[in-house]
Order: C-alpha cells, then structure tokens, then sequence
C-alpha cells in the first residue's frame, strides 16, 4: 500500500533514531536570508484563519506564491473531507485550506512546523514527488514536492503542536 503522507513523517535532528546522535543545528548568523527560489515571500505578513469542514475552504484560500502566517484549531473542531493519512491527537491543531492551480506542473508546499501535511485533488490523496526540510538556516521545516493538474487542491495539515504555523504553495522553478 502507498501512503502518500508519509513523505511527510520527516523527522529532524531532535527525532534522530534510537542509537544515532542527533546532528547539531547549525551557527546561523541570520534566518530567511538565503531562501529557495519561489519563496521570496515565504515571510509575508497574510493572516488566514483555517475552514472547520470542506463546505467551506473558500474562506481559507492561499494564493501560489504567498506566504501566510495560518490559525488552526485544535483537531476535534476540525472535519475533515478525507481521514489525514496520519491522525493526530486530541490536543494536536488541524487546519483545512484550498489553492487552485492555473498550469499543471510541480509545485512545492512548505511549512514552519513538523506538522503532518495531505494534499487532496478531487478528494484523492495526492502522492508525492519529493520531499525534505528547507534549507539549512530557513524557517522553512517541510518542502513536498506534488505534481498537481489544474483546478483546485485542499492542504490538509495536522498533527501540528501548536495554533499556528507559516504555510506556502508555489510552483516548483
């Protein structure tokens, strides 16, 4: 069986495991300064509010190319289309978004946090092409690579620790 999210399950220096020695972060004289292409506004300032069911992703519409700062709720407030491929807990935060894409082609979906993170067309899991952290001395934590045809997408994150996180959909250079 596939599991497409589990591209996703990437774990850091802090998750190293059992036996091996977690690798130090590196000495960053400053964050952000050397971001991949396409994410030039991987710090903007947007705010948006995660949608609490799939009736209502409109209000919760990314734009390619933009990074938002994203509210989400604690799981049990959240109603997802399709099940995530990796539950997350009670106490965990969850949110449900859309993008449409114009042109077909890879496109990147970054976040700031371990969060779990789908991808939905048409209610299918889409699988990814690749996956990793962003560059070193980035905020960037997860890049997924999709290959997506145009029309609508739904991110589904969850498993995310906190309220909030940054979140960003651009096409891949």
């Amino acid at each position: 069986m596939i599991v497409p999210g589990v591209a996703l399950s990437l774990a850091g220096p802090a998750f190293a495991q059992p036996g091996q020695a977690a690798s130090p972060a590196p000495a960053c004289a400053a964050m952000d300064t050397s971001l991949p292409a396409g994410f030039a506004e991987w710090n903007g300032k947007a705010g948006l509010a995660t949608a609490t069911s799939a009736e209502h992703p409109p209000h919760a519409a990314l734009a390619l190319g933009k990074g938002y700062d994203v509210s989400l709720l604690n799981t049990p407030k959240v109603f997802f289309p399709v099940q995530p491929e990796k539950p997350s807990g009670r106490l965990a935060h969850a949110g449900l978004f859309e993008f449409t894409v114009g042109t077909g082609g890879a496109s990147t979906v970054a976040l700031s946090k371990p969060a779990w993170i789908d991808v939905l067309k048409d209610g299918k899991y889409l699988e990814p092409a690749s996956f990793g952290h962003g560059p070193e001395c980035t905020s960037t934590r997860k890049m997924v690579v999709f290959h997506m045809k145009p029309g609508k997408h739904a991110p589904q994150v969850s498993g995310n620790a906190a309220p909030a996180l940054k979140l960003m959909v651009t096409k891949k250079p």
